[in-house]
């Protein structure tokens, strides 16, 4: 139990000091974000620095699955305050930024390639996989949660890497998205009536600050590296999925093409470090000298 408990704090720093830092920057360059938003949602870093801190002050089993489950209710606030607190003014958007990476790299908007590819069916599957991005939330904060082992810190650890910094990046970069930053440009999507149902509601409850880098993408990846390690046969399973998941970002005009990479290699520098089946020690043992 105390290693679980030492390497949840280890991953405190990686939550509070990125947030903090970009979530003040962002204050220091655009001064109308002194709203009351804005500020509540400062609040919300120490709030939850304070919370874990005491969970975590005796190390039992029942008081570690409450510090999953305060990490799992920090990011599902976070996300939603962060949103808030970037639309309580208008401020400076980075989708020019990310669109014309995209169009350097591709020559032109890449959406116009999706044209060729684009059908009923191929729609419902990309739609299916992008739903199936709760499902790897859950499963990364629960699936160390009822047997706890050295993997449920670890598991831990890694996943306060991620958010962490790509919460900082939803703060340093905030954009909206092709489908909202310039619809009129787009190919229309050949929707089956599953997804012509459903875009709207998923359009509806997007941020608008919240495609780079794509935290999809990284959890994604995160998954994937973490159950080759830990769980192989899971690890064949998810590839399908995953491949919906990902085509699904851009598909549906959520995401620029350059969120992707970003994402993944936000997913593969937090998984890679604590994924291991026998990692090396995440911290020194009590007594170790030299």
């Amino acid at each position: 139990m105390e290693e679980i408990t030492r390497d949840i704090r280890r991953g405190l720093p990686w939550v509070v000091v990125p947030l903090a830092a970009a979530s003040l920057l962002r204050l220091g360059l655009e001064r109308q974000y002194f709203t009351p938003a804005y500020l509540g949602w400062l609040l919300l870093i120490p709030l939850y620095f304070f919370l874990l801190r005491q969970t975590l002050r005796r190390a039992t089993p029942a008081r570690i699955r409450l510090a999953l489950l305060i990490n799992f209710a920090g990011i599902n606030a976070g996300y939603t305050m962060i949103g808030v607190a970037l639309n309580s003014a208008r401020g400076w958007r980075a989708d020019d930024f990310v669109y014309g990476l995209d169009r350097l790299v591709f020559g032109r908007d890449p959406q116009q390639w999706l044209v060729h590819v684009q059908a009923p069916w191929l729609s419902t599957v990309a739609m299916l996989g992008y739903l199936l991005f709760a499902g790897y939330l859950f499963y990364i904060f629960l699936s160390e949660a009822f047997t706890l082992s050295d993997a449920t810190g670890r598991l831990q650890l890694g996943i306060m890497r991620l958010y962490g910094l790509g919460f900082s990046g939803y703060l340093l970069l905030p954009a909206a998205g092709p489908a909202f930053h310039h619809p009129a440009l787009l190919p229309p999507i050949a929707h089956s009536d599953f997804t012509a149902r459903l875009q709207p509601w998923v359009l509806d409850h997007c941020s608008h600050v919240d495609v780079c880098p794509s935290i999809h993408a990284a959890v994604c990846c995160f998954v994937l590296i973490w159950s080759y390690h830990r769980r192989r046969p899971l690890f064949y399973f998810l590839l399908g999925p995953s491949a919906a998941l990902l085509l699904a970002t851009v598909y549906f005009q959520y995401h620029y093409f350059a969120d992707l990479p970003f994402g993944l290699l936000l997913g593969a520098g937090a998984a890679l470090p604590v994924s291991h089946a026998h990692p090396p020690a995440l911290h020194r043992p009590a007594g170790a000298t030299g």
